[in-house]
C-alpha cells in the first residue's frame, strides 16, 4: 500500500460529503413535498427548463464568447450543469418563501440530473476535453440517487429513525463541506490567486446573476415561488460538480473554479434571500 496523498484525501472527503449530503436531503424530505411540487406542472416545467437547459446554455455562451483556459471552461460548465443545491430549502427558509416547493424541487432535480448531467456533458463540453458520460452517470447514481432514495425510504417507513438520523448526518455534511473548502483552498491557493485578473470570477458572477434573474422571471405569478426558483437556480450543486471533477478530470483548475463559483453563489444568493426575508412581512 503506497503513501496517502493529499489528492486521495480530497477525493475521499468529496465522496463522503456527497453521500452525507444526499442522504441528509432524503431523510428531511417527505413524499407530500415531492408530490406537491410535481403537481404544479407548469411551474415544475419552467423550473426544469431554467435549471437543466438555460443555465448550462448561459455558461456555454460565455465559454464561446470569452477566451478561457481549458480547466476553467470545464469547471464553469460542470457547475452550470449540476442543479439542485442541497441548501436550496435553507435559502427558501431565509427568504420566508415556499420551503415545501423548494424541498420538492431539490429532490426532483437530484433525480433527473442523473440523466441530464451526462447528456449536457456530451453536448456542451469542448471536443478536446476527454469526458466519460457513462462514467459520470454511474457517479451520480451511486453517490447522489441511491443515498437520496435510501433517505426517502427511511423517512417514509421509519420517520422517528429519520428524525434522529437527520441532524447528525446534516452536521457531518456541513463539517465535511468546511473541511473540503479548507483543503482545496490550501492545496490550490496558487490557482485561486491566478483566477484574479483572468475575468473568470466576473463571468461566474454574471452567470450566477443571470441564473437568479431567470429563476425569478420564470418562477410563476406568486412571489414566494419566484424567490425559491431564483435562489435555487443560482445556487448550483457544488457537491456533485466537485465529485465529477475530482474523479474525472486531473486539471486542478477545474476544482478551483467550481469552489470559487460555489462560494460566489452563496455570496450572491444568501444576501438576496435575506433581503427578501426582511421585506416579506412589509
Amino acid at each position: 500500500m503506497g503513501p496517502i496523498t493529499v489528492t486521495a484525501v480530497i477525493d475521499f472527503v468529496t465522496v463522503v460529503f456527497v453521500l452525507a449530503t444526499m442522504l441528509s436531503m432524503g431523510l428531511a424530505l417527505t413524499t407530500d413535498e415531492i408530490l406537491t411540487s410535481l403537481g404544479q406542472r407548469q411551474l415544475m416545467a419552467k423550473s426544469l427548463l431554467v435549471n437543466l437547459v438555460l443555465v448550462p446554455l448561459l455558461a456555454f455562451a460565455f465559454v464561446l464568447a470569452v477566451p478561457m483556459e481549458t480547466g476553467h471552461v470545464v469547471g464553469l460548465l460542470l457547475i452550470a450543469m449540476a442543479p439542485g443545491a442541497p441548501f436550496g430549502p435553507k435559502l427558501a427558509e431565509i427568504s420566508k418563501s415556499d420551503v415545501a416547493f423548494a424541498s420538492g424541487l431539490m429532490a426532483v432535480l437530484a433525480v433527473v440530473s442523473v440523466a441530464t448531467i451526462p447528456i449536457t456533458v456530451t453536448l456542451l463540453m469542448p471536443g478536446d476535453v476527454a469526458a466519460d458520460p457513462l462514467g459520470i452517470a454511474r457517479i451520480v447514481v451511486v453517490t447522489q440517487l441511491i443515498p437520496l432514495i435510501g433517505g426517502l425510504g427511511v423517512r417514509a417507513r421509519y420517520q422517528p429513525v429519520a428524525t434522529r438520523l437527520h441532524p447528525p448526518i446534516q452536521q457531518l455534511s456541513t463539517y465535511l463541506l468546511v473541511l473540503l473548502v479548507i483543503l482545496l483552498t490550501i492545496v490550490y491557493a496558487g490557482e485561486m490567486r491566478q483566477l484574479v485578473g483572468t475575468g473568470t470570477l466576473f463571468i461566474s458572477v454574471v452567470v450566477i446573476g443571470g441564473a437568479l434573474l431567470l429563476g425569478y422571471v420564470l418562477g410563476g405569478p406568486a412571489k414566494r415561488t419566484r424567490e425559491v426558483l431564483a435562489t435555487t437556480t443560482a445556487a448550483r450543486n457544488v457537491a456533485t460538480a466537485l465529485l465529477i471533477a475530482a474523479t474525472g478530470f486531473s486539471d486542478p483548475s477545474v476544482l478551483t473554479i467550481i469552489v470559487a463559483f460555489g462560494l460566489l453563489s452563496l455570496v450572491v444568493s444568501g444576501p438576496v434571500a435575506s433581503l427578501w426575508g426582511q421585506h416579506s412581512g412589509m
